[in-house]
């Protein structure tokens, strides 16, 4: 999410070794479908995203991107710091194990997504005894939870607007 909260497409990381489309079918729009052997982001998949990222943010040298992340070991490999200079984007990692303090968007929106996520999968598995959620039910379940999260950040950013052009200044 950009600070004005227009957002940029999540990326899916799923524990495969080859690509499988319908694993993606009803996620969030615009999603970048990613595998790893694990499951878990690594330096080229990084890469991978922040590609997507310039697609989508379009930073230039007249309008440059500051990107905050923490400070996991596939965010700073010298290929993505080259990167992100070649592409009008400031990069900047918080110090290990503050992410959490410094980072607002993992209180407002990562934190909010994590437990609407787990409210959406305690959900499917009501409606659906006796079943597992298979790595092809993932993507729409994230997909609710995405949605939902990003409708309360767009909310919030109204009523502030709101809020806003109701004040008055005086001198």
């Amino acid at each position: 999410m950009r600070a004005t909260r227009v957002f940029i497409p999540p990326a899916l990381i799923l524990p495969r070794k080859r690509m499988n489309p319908l694993l993606y079918k009803d996620a969030p729009n615009g999603t970048l479908p990613l595998i790893s052997d694990t499951g878990y982001m690594n330096s080229h998949l990084f890469i991978e995203w922040l590609k997507h990222f310039v697609k989508l943010a379009k930073p230039s040298v007249e309008d440059p991107v500051l990107l905050i992340a923490d400070n996991h070991t596939s965010h700073c490999s010298l290929s993505a710091v080259f990167f992100c200079r070649e592409n009008h984007i400031t990069f900047l990692t918080l110090p290990p194990h503050t992410s959490h303090v410094l980072q607002p968007l993992d209180k407002c929106f990562f934190a909010p997504l994590k437990a609407l996520y787990s409210s959406e999968t305690e959900k499917w598995l009501v409606q659906n005894p006796g079943k597992a959620i298979t790595l092809y039910k993932v993507s729409g379940i994230f997909q609710k939870a995405y949605s939902a999260t990003a409708r309360v950040q767009v909310a919030e950013k109204l009523s502030e607007l709101q809020v806003l052009s109701q004040t008055t200044l005086t001198l």
